[in-house]
C-alpha cells in the first residue's frame, strides 16, 4: 500500500509531466528496476514502464530473503548481484530512496548520473511536513478556515518551507492574502516577495490592518502569544493559525 503523500504526490500534474519525460530519456538504454513495491505497480501501471522500457532485472531488498526468480515478468534480483548486472542506469521507483541511493553510490560504487529517481522531495521536509498535515486533518480544517475568512484581508506570518508545502499542494487559492510577513523581512525590501506574496515587516502589521493575521508555520503557539501580547497588542486584527490542531496535540507540544 503506497502512503497518502505518495498518492498525493504522483497525482500532480508536474510529477506526471517530469516522470513521462524520464521514462522517454530512458527508452533504448538497459534499465535495472530498484524496487518492487507498491510504489512500482502504481507507476507500471501510469506509465506502462514494463512495454516501453528495456527492463534488463528488477531488485529489491525484499529478496535478499526469498528465492524468488521473476517478480511482474521481471527477472527478480538479490541486491549483492547489482553490480554484476548489465545496465546502464539504475532507476529507483520507491519512496523512500536515501538508503537505496546510498546503498548504489557508496556500497556499490555506481556513479551518481547512472541513478535516476522517480520519487524525490522537491521542497525540504516535504514528506515529514506532508505527513504532519495529514496527521492533523489539514484536508478538512482547510475548507473550514477558507469559508471563515472568506472575503477577508489577511496576512500569512511565517515564511518557510512549510508554508511552500502547503501552496503547492493544497489550494489556497480563495484567501484574500495581501501579504506575508516574517522577522527576516525589512523595511528596505519593499518591493521583495516570496511565494508570489508581497513581504511586509512585522512592524507594518498594524499600519496595514489586515481583518486577519494567519500564523503559517507548523509550531505556533508562541509566535501567537508574541503577536497577541506584543506586536498586535489591543488591536483588533484577529489572529489564527493556519493548521488547527487538537487541545491535546497543543497541550503537549507546550509541555515538552
Amino acid at each position: 500500500m503506497v502512503s497518502k503523500y505518495f498518492e498525493m504526490k504522483t497525482s500532480t500534474e508536474e510529477f506526471k509531466q517530469e516522470t513521462e519525460e524520464i521514462i522517454k530519456s530512458l527508452e533504448g538504454k538497459k534499465v535495472l528496476i530498484y524496487g518492487a513495491g507498491a510504489s512500482f505497480n502504481l507507476l507500471n501501471q501510469n506509465y506502462n514502464i514494463k512495454e516501453r522500457l528495456n527492463v534488463v532485472c528488477i531488485a529489491d531488498k525484499k529478496f535478499n530473503k526469498t528465492n524468488t526468480d521473476t517478480f511482474c515478468g521481471y527477472k527478480a534480483i538479490k541486491t549483492d548481484q547489482i553490480p554484476s548486472m548489465d545496465f546502464d542506469v539504475v532507476l529507483v521507483t520507491n519512496e523512500h530512496t536515501k538508503p537505496i541511493t546510498e546503498l548504489l553510490e557508496y556500497d556499490f560504487n555506481i556513479c551518481k548520473d547512472r541513478i535516476i529517481i522517480l520519487f524525490k522531495e522537491t521542497i525540504k521536509d516535504e514528506i515529514s511536513n506532508y505527513n504532519f498535515l495529514m496527521k492533523n486533518k489539514f484536508d478538512k480544517t482547510l475548507p473550514k478556515l477558507l469559508k471563515k475568512v472568506k472575503n477577508k484581508r489577511v496576512i500569512f506570518y511565517g515564511a518557510g518551507v512549510f508554508l511552500e508545502l502547503i501552496k503547492k499542494y493544497f489550494d489556497i487559492s480563495e484567501l484574500n492574502v495581501i501579504g506575508i510577513s516574517d522577522k527576516r523581512f525589512s523595511s528596505k525590501d519593499a518591493e521583495a516577495e516570496f511565494l508570489g506574496y508581497k513581504t511586509i515587516p512585522p512592524e507594518k502589521i498594524r499600519e496595514i490592518n489586515p481583518d486577519y493575521v494567519i500564523v503559517a508555520t507548523k509550531y505556533y503557539i508562541n509566535i501567537i502569544e508574541d503577536l497577541h501580547y506584543n506586536l498586535l497588542r489591543k488591536s483588533k486584527i484577529k489572529i489564527k493559525p493556519l493548521v488547527d490542531k487538537s487541545f491535546l496535540t497543543l497541550f503537549r507540544e507546550i509541555n515538552v
